[in-house]
């Protein structure tokens, strides 16, 4: 490894530790300012007269680092469940997400034809506001505390729901784009396989976490923390092949890990990793915006925030209360899922390269930064607005409602 790649990530982690510490000075999360930095000192930085803040590449090692972070993050979060628990409440989980996911779509579609009056750019504006940020939740969840709230069990399931949606989504859209029409058996073998893949993974994760029980019985510590590295990553690869995001696969594994004995001992080994690495992925994520051309797309990304902020609350409440939570868990649902990331800006792009506005890219990613400043703060005071919102609408009381 050469010294410039070194210095580069050396410089990298001393602009997260900024971020993290001024976030924490604060008592607010780290997402926004680890964007924010890795915008102010990346590739695509500004600059001040002569002076360059270009300080930071980026490079292969970075983005290795930052896919690890995603990997990390996703895993620890199936942890905190188990693939026993998501298939209990398989019905449930299954309305909710296709209200959930199908009602943002809509509205996404219709904000996409008011802005630009064309159903190909409307139905990538539907995709960057309808899909939820699965990296950014899964910090908040973690940053809040909440990962063993039993309302989180539906944030899951709709992160798995929307990663389905997404693939069905991309082979319209790449269809549509290309040819302006798809190819319908193909279309739905895709969608087949991936639903019986998933399904399948969440019910026999008990009998698969029973397989790696005894496999896994490691008395050494270096040993334990390798195989299970390198398992991860392999169920990241697996996925992949049919066309599954890699984090989901990281979390579908995370679920299956909670079914053995090992569960608190992967726990404590992978939680230290995960912070470090989930940190350069949200500074990478950053890296990626190009500030410079905010002012165009200005009105545009605040008002698609404004009606997602709103419009989220609606579906969120409605999904939450068709798997039977309601008041504050509700509300921490309605408010947690709103963040919107890394699929957005990537599909933005995407869409530039088939020739659509070239406005996209830059909509996106101001879009993603508002809504990742607003976010947290939103999910953070859920107490604070569901007792707002009961003096506006009362409701009957839930007993042993906390979270």
């Amino acid at each position: 490894m050469s010294a410039d790649v070194v210095l580069n990530v050396g410089l990298a982690f001393v602009f997260i530790s900024a971020a993290t510490l001024i976030a924490s000075r604060l008592n607010f999360s780290p997402i926004p300012f680890l964007i924010v930095l890795g915008m102010l000192v990346g590739p695509n930085a500004p600059d001040i007269g002569n002076f360059s803040l270009k300080l930071i590449t980026v490079s292969e090692s970075i983005e290795l680092l930052s896919r690890l972070g995603v990997l990390l993050m996703l895993f620890y979060l199936g942890l905190e469940f188990s693939a026993g628990k998501i298939a209990a409440v398989g019905k449930s989980l299954f309305k909710s997400g296709t209200v959930y996911v199908g009602l943002n779509f809509v509205r996404g579609l219709g904000f996409g034809w008011l802005f630009f009056n064309s159903w190909a750019e409307a139905l990538v504006v539907a995709g960057i506001t309808g899909i939820s940020s699965s990296a950014i939740i899964t910090k908040l969840l973690v940053d809040l505390r909440r990962t063993a709230n039993p309302e989180t069990e539906l944030i899951l399931g709709i992160m798995v729901f929307e990663d389905v949606f997404i693939a069905v989504y991309l082979s319209v859209l790449s269809a549509v784009l290309l040819t302006d029409t798809f190819i319908l058996w193909r279309l739905v073998a895709n969608i087949v396989i991936i639903f019986v893949f998933i399904i399948s993974i969440i019910a026999l994760g008990s009998r698969i976490g029973s397989f790696f029980d005894g496999k896994l019985k490691f008395n050494s510590g270096e040993a334990f923390v390798i195989a299970i590295f390198t398992l991860l990553l392999l169920a990241g690869v697996l996925v992949e092949k049919i066309h599954i995001a890699e984090a989901i696969g990281a979390l579908l594994f995370g679920l299956v890990m909670a079914e053995t004995s090992h569960g608190l001992r992967i726990v404590q080994v992978i939680t230290p990793m995960r912070d470090l690495f989930g940190a350069v992925f949200f500074f990478s994520f950053g890296m990626a915006i190009n500030c410079r051309v905010f002012g165009e797309v200005a009105l545009m990304a605040a008002a698609t925030a404004a009606m997602t902020v709103l419009g989220n609350i609606v579906t969120g409440y409605l999904a939450a209360w068709l798997s039977g939570y309601k008041k504050r868990r509700a509300a921490n649902v309605a408010f947690t899922i709103m963040a919107r990331g890394e699929f957005s800006i990537i599909l933005a792009s995407l869409a530039v390269t088939f020739g659509l506005n070239e406005k996209l890219p830059a909509f996106a990613a101001l879009y993603v930064l508002i809504l990742a400043f607003i976010s947290p703060i939103l999910a953070k005071n859920t107490k604070l607005i569901h007792h707002l919102i009961e003096k506006v609408r009362p409701a009957p009381s839930d007993s042993n409602i906390s979270g």
